[in-house]
Formats: C-alpha cells, structure tokens, sequence
C-alpha cells in the first residue's frame, strides 16, 4: 500500500511538474506571438489534465484593427491527438465581452506577408464550439465616429474547421451550425442616411430583424442644405423581416444569396423630394439593370410585402406646402427576384403584384414583370384605379401643379411597355363632371382666364364609354422608372380629357 501511496504522490508532483512546463511554454509561445503583433494579456492559466486553457485581459493590436477581451476560454483541448497526429481538437472557445474596433483614421500598413503565412498553414483545427459573449463591433471613421456599431448578446459557431484550403478563403474556416442574438445596430449608409435595427436574431438559416429603419440625418429643410442636386430624403421603417430558409456562400470571391421565401411585415416609406434644386444630371438605371449588376447574386424565389404604407411628398414651389401621393394597406408579392444563371434560357421573369389604396381611398392594382437577363431591359406593367374624388387628387395638384379639380375619375386602366429607350401602351379613363382649375401664383385665387381655356378643351360628353388611347413617351434617362410610367399616364390621361 505504501509503494501505491507513493506511486500516487510521484504521479502527481510529475503531472504539477508537466502542467508547469507546459503553462511555462505556453505562456513564452503566447508571449512571443503577441508580442510580435503588439498584444499583451494579464495572466494564463493551463490545466493539462483537464485540457483547458484561460487567458484573461487580452488584447492585440494590428495596425487600424484592435482586439479586446476580458477572457479567452479553451476547453477540451486534444492533447492526446495533438501528440499522436499534430491535428488541433478543441471541444469548446468561449470569448467573453470581445471588442473588435477598425479604426479607418488610421493607414492600414499590412503587406503580403500574411497571406505568404497562409500558404504555409499546415494545422488541421477542429472545434466543437465557438461561443462569443456580449461581443462588440465598430468601424470608425476618419474624425472617429461610428460608421458601424454592431453588439451581440450572443454569436455561436459549431463543428468549426480550419486547414490549409480554407485558411487561403475569404471566411478562412468553415462551420455547420451557427446562431446570432444581435442587440443593436447601428450603420451610417452615406452622409444623408443611417441604418438602425432593434434585434438581429439568426439559426441555420433562419434570420429575422427587428425594427429595422433607414433614417435621414437631417429635417427636410437642412437636407437641401447637404445635396448639390436632387436627391430623395428617405425615412424608412420596417416592424420585422424575416428570411425562412437563408443560405449563402462564397463562389469566385463573390456572395451567394439563396432564400425561398422572405416576409416584410409593415413597410413604412416616407420620400420626400425638392423639385427646387438642380437636377440630377447622373443617369438612372431600370430596375432589372441594377439587379443584373448587383455586387452580390441572389436568389428569392418569393419577397412578400405586408400591410404597409408609402407617402411620396414633391415641393415644387418656395411659398406652397408639398404635394403629397400616399398609398395605404400596401401588399406586394415579388416573385423570382433572382441574377442567378441568367445565362439559362430557362431563366424566370421578376414579376411583382401590388394591391394599395391610393389616398386611402382609391383601389389600385398592379402587375408588374421584366427580365432581368434581358440587355435592352424590356418590361411590361399593367393597373387598374378605380373611383377617386377630386378632393383627394388635389392633395397632390394643388401644391405641385397649382391645379385643383372638381368631379371625380371613375376608372383607370392601363398596359404599358417599354425598354431602356422607348415605352408605348394604351390607357383608358373614365370620369365624371370633371373639371379643372388653374390657380394664381400665390395659390389663394382661380385663374379665370387659364380655368375657362382648360375646361374648354375637357370633353364631358361620353366619359362613361372612353376608349383606350395610344401613348408612346421616350425615356429620359437622367429620370427613374417611376417617372417613365409617370409620363405615360400623363400623356394618356391628357389624350382621354380632350
């Protein structure tokens, strides 16, 4: 018994003696690599019976990129295999209150070494877990503030790998699972604009935002201050989005974006724009140009847009107020919104259905589709308006067009279809006593003279069986689509009423 004893004793001293020397190496192999790269931590603890590992207080320092943590955990360290294959297993990481700061003020001076380093990774790395606890992410700019402010309550990778192939990647290791509880964001898109989102929760392919807005900088008067040119002042809100099925991977350095189905729950668009600047003078791609040269390739087979609400507001005059558009109950469907394999002649057309009231009042429906494959970028849109009053159609005309009306449009249909050049179609609108008021300057008096000349050319006589007349506009390509389609019914409606 007494030679078991002291076996036992001898054991353990030797184990101390071996978790010394091995803490001992560690910490010079530690001290040697943070060093090197401008780190540092406050103490490391080694268990190499347990197989655990714990670094507290550790920081490093790249250049414009800093890394904190108030602890690094590795549990379930292969110390066995490691000896036997040299491969890295590891059953779990946890990195507690991790800060991960970009700091673009100052000049990033990495060379190709790194990658030459890559090349010459030969480590297979095996982890079970990777667990980051209230993590933090920002992006600073040149005068030091926040041009990205991410924080995670939670960010969890499993069945982590890392070799020689994927090191040389753009994500250089591949994982199975993963799981993301994000508390805030906070992203400033461009000097006029930022993002912001309550909550970010993502599982294997299950991804949802919270409270997701695009809000403007500054009130609509300072806005006009900040732009040279027209430019739209956008106050965007979303109550949730939610991707079913999200998948993604890299391709040849490129994005992949794969979703069956996503939901936008109470799509809330306020755009506000100021006729009175200079225009615009860049040019405006159609939509299916713009997601043919998307940076990224994606793929949802469907997009549904729910309960929502669009006011478009132009001001066209210094002394008047904006006019106003709005489209209330808004529920859109897009279908095959997708860059992917447009070479295929199988390749779907985007086709988009929408179901609105327009000035709360009016149903307006429309279909919508084009091809995104197609160079000359041919589209075809067809509605159908029914009853509106002349109250509401001034909300807009009186303070955009110092117009106003009486009577009322009693249907609108409308097929219209075009290219990148030329659009032609036919529009038909029935209406009833309609008559038209032009104003004075200042809005406060009918100008008799222009009013009795305008109503003159209106034929009242048989607006109840109107025919489709023939339009045909030509683009301007310093103008987006909308105001494409928006010439076509000018134009049409003009035919109709004379």
């Amino acid at each position: 018994m007494a030679i078991i004893a002291g076996s036992l004793v001898l054991l353990g001293v030797i184990l101390i003696i071996l978790n010394q020397v091995a803490e001992s190496k560690l910490k010079n192999a530690v001290d040697a690599a943070l060093a090197e790269a401008g780190g540092s931590y406050e103490d490391i603890n080694v268990n190499l019976l347990g197989g655990s590992v714990e670094a507290n207080e550790v920081k490093l320092k790249l250049e414009e990129k800093t890394v904190e943590a108030s602890a690094i955990q590795l549990d379930g360290i292969g110390i066995i295999e490691y000896l036997r294959t040299g491969n890295i297993e590891i059953g779990e990481i946890i990195i507690n209150d991790p800060r991960f700061v970009v700091d673009n003020g100052k000049k990033d001076t990495v060379t190709e070494k790194s990658s030459e380093k890559d090349k010459k990774f030969k480590e297979n790395i095996s982890i079970e877990n990777v667990k980051l606890t209230n993590a933090e992410i920002r992006i600073l700019q040149k005068d030091s503030t926040d041009k990205l402010y991410s924080k995670f309550s939670n960010f969890e990778l499993q069945k982590v790998k890392i070799d020689s192939n994927t090191i040389k990647a753009a994500i250089p290791f591949k994982f199975e699972q993963y799981k993301l509880q994000n508390d805030s964001l906070f992203f400033q898109l461009n000097d006029l604009h930022t993002l912001t989102a309550e909550n970010i929760n993502a599982e294997n392919g299950h991804f949802e935002v919270v409270a997701l807005k695009m809000l403007p900088r500054y009130n609509k008067e300072e806005h006009q201050q900040q732009i040279p040119y027209e430019k739209d002042r956008y106050n965007f809100s979303f109550s949730s989005i939610e991707l079913k099925d999200l998948s993604w991977s890299i391709e040849n350095d490129t994005l992949h974006l794969l979703n069956p189905y996503m939901e936008v729950n109470e799509p809330n668009m306020e755009i506000y724009r100021d006729k009175l600047q200079p225009d615009d003078p860049r040019g405006k791609d159609l939509y299916s140009k713009t997601i043919r040269e998307l940076p990224v390739k994606i793929k949802f087979d469907s997009i549904a847009l729910k309960d929502g609400y669009i006011v478009y507001e132009e001001n066209t005059r210094p002394s008047r107020p904006a006019g106003a558009v709005d489209f209330s109950n808004f529920d859109a469907t897009i279908y095959n919104f997708t860059n992917i394999g447009m070479d295929k002649p199988d390749f779907p057309k985007t086709e988009i259905d929408v179901q609105t009231l327009l000035f709360e009042n009016a149903p307006l429906k429309v279909h919508w589709e084009f091809d995104v494959s197609n160079l000359a970028d041919r589209f075809q849109i067809s509605g159908n308006l029914g009853s509106l009053a002349s109250t509401q159609i001034d909300e807009f005309l009186k303070p955009a067009m110092n117009v106003t009306t009486s009577g009322s449009i009693e249907d609108m249909q409308f097929n219209f279809s075009g290219n990148d050049d030329i659009g032609s179609g036919d529009l038909r609108l029935s209406y009833k006593d309609f008559k038209v008021e032009v104003l004075k300057d200042d809005g406060t008096e009918k100008n008799s003279f222009l009013s009795a000349i305008a109503n003159l050319v209106i034929d009242n006589t048989t607006s109840e069986d109107r025919e489709f007349k023939d339009v045909e506009v030509e683009r301007n390509k310093k103008k987006s689509f909308w105001n494409f389609l928006w010439l076509f019914i000018r134009d049409g409606a003009i035919k109709t009423l004379i």
